[in-house]
């Protein structure tokens, strides 16, 4: 069993972007604890190291009574998860336990099993050992993947042009994750803008093409997708653009949007021509629900419907869509 600890920046958010990316049918969550299996072909191809809200992926060990935790840890066999030296880490809020007191348990177990003198790594080590403490139970964990990236450098108003509704990097990875494309896949952004949803799919080894109306948007993303491949800029309408599939945007509503009725006949047109998978970005003031209802098409389903605050006068609501699921007829 594989244990997620998620952003609680926004647990809903994390949860969609991890089951989505990780094809997760099976799982249980506990606040912003995770419980899952991951397969070891998503383990394998690196697919966990793109995850943009999930801070650590951990492998349980074991299970046991706090109570009986130096016992547990002086008997499990953790010889063929030890590589070259470890380290202990406890979590517990109320601090209840010294991690020097245990790692000594965990030392002696491996001495005396592998017969060679375990070294200790507190700064880098190979093997990472984290024990959860929740209620009467300690979750005995290896650590198989930490998130130690930064979206800081790729921000907005670092780039060579900026633009003011440009998205958070770390939520355009997201979306590109909870879309899941497979590697044959070209994702399309039919409302590009500067280019941010695009950037970081070329990052993320993932073909894009980027469509946008204006030509101001599109001189700011080919200045900043300079020197960058395997992307397509395009001057288009996006509701004159049939057959879309395999999309992620961020609808506009910046102040060079309309009223809200023509941003809701603009979503409408727009929304017409959606085919398949796509993950779209709402703004929570617009008429989203009904415009779901009335213009997806009939093979189109709303999987899941996900909230993320930005500021008081913006909340964004994440919308995955994909195509209906046939029921067997008995």
């Amino acid at each position: 069993m594989h244990i997620l600890l998620l952003n609680q920046e926004n647990i809903a958010l994390s949860e969609l972007e991890a089951t989505q990316l990780l094809g997760l049918k099976i799982f249980t969550r506990q606040d912003n604890i995770l419980y899952t299996n991951i397969n070891d072909k998503n383990l394998k191809i690196g697919k966990i190291s793109r995850l943009a809200y999930t801070k650590k992926i951990l492998e349980l060990l074991f299970i046991c009574n706090p109570k009986y935790l130096d016992k547990a840890l002086s008997t499990f066999d953790f010889k063929k998860h030890y590589k070259k030296n470890f380290c202990l880490r406890i979590h517990d809020n109320k601090h209840r336990y010294k991690e020097s007191d245990y790692a000594k348990y965990i030392w002696r177990n491996i001495k005396n099993n592998c017969r060679i003198r375990p070294k200790v790594n507190l700064e880098n080590p190979e093997t990472l050992i984290e024990i959860l403490i929740i209620g009467n139970k300690s979750f005995v964990c290896k650590q198989i993947w930490n998130n130690n990236k930064s979206y800081e450098s790729r921000k907005a108003h670092l780039k060579p042009e900026l633009h003011p509704t440009a998205m958070h990097p770390k939520m355009a990875v997201a979306l590109i994750n909870i879309l899941n494309p497979k590697k044959s896949d070209i994702i399309t952004d039919p409302f590009c803008g500067a280019g941010g949803i695009i950037h970081e799919a070329i990052l993320m080894n993932i073909k894009a093409i980027g469509y946008d109306i204006d030509d101001i948007q599109l001189r700011r993303a080919k200045i900043n997708l300079k020197g960058l491949k395997n992307f397509t800029l395009k001057k288009k309408d996006a509701t004159k653009i049939k057959n879309l599939k395999n999309v992620v945007t961020d609808l506009p509503y910046g102040k060079s949007s309309k009223k809200t009725s023509e941003i809701n006949s603009l979503y409408s047109k727009f929304l017409k021509n959606i085919s398949g998978r796509a993950v779209i970005v709402f703004p929570d003031f617009s008429d989203y629900e009904n415009i779901l209802k009335k213009y997806l098409d009939k093979k189109l389903e709303v999987k899941n419907i996900v909230s993320h605050y930005v500021h008081k006068s913006l909340t964004r609501k994440i919308v995955l869509i994909d195509k209906k699921i046939k029921k067997n007829r008995d």
